[in-house]
């Protein structure tokens, strides 16, 4: 399966990379890596994490990272579609 990033994702994703960055620049740094290695894990597994908890549709899916939820779409073409990606308080 081909990762497919929405902009919405993108744009949130490096505002906290940057939030992360100006207390410990390593930590944005590792937080990343740990983060692309969790999604090249879906490639091959696209239902390992639970059904989403904001989006009622069995496609739609929640990957927990370190306290923060990125929603996904499993779609037939063989992608998975990032939507989003935020911290629980945050909702």
């Amino acid at each position: 399966m081909r990762l497919v990033k929405t902009r919405p994702y993108v744009v949130r994703l490096q505002a906290m990379l940057r939030y992360i960055a100006l207390d410990n620049p390593s930590a944005a740094l590792s937080f990343e890596r740990e983060l692309q290695a969790k999604l090249e894990l879906l490639k091959n597994q696209p239902l390992m994490c639970r059904s989403s908890h904001y989006l009622n549709h069995e496609a739609y899916r929640d990957l927990i990272h370190q306290g923060y939820t990125i929603i996904y779409k499993v779609k037939q073409d063989d992608a998975l579609l990032l939507l989003d990606i935020f911290k629980w308080q945050q909702r």
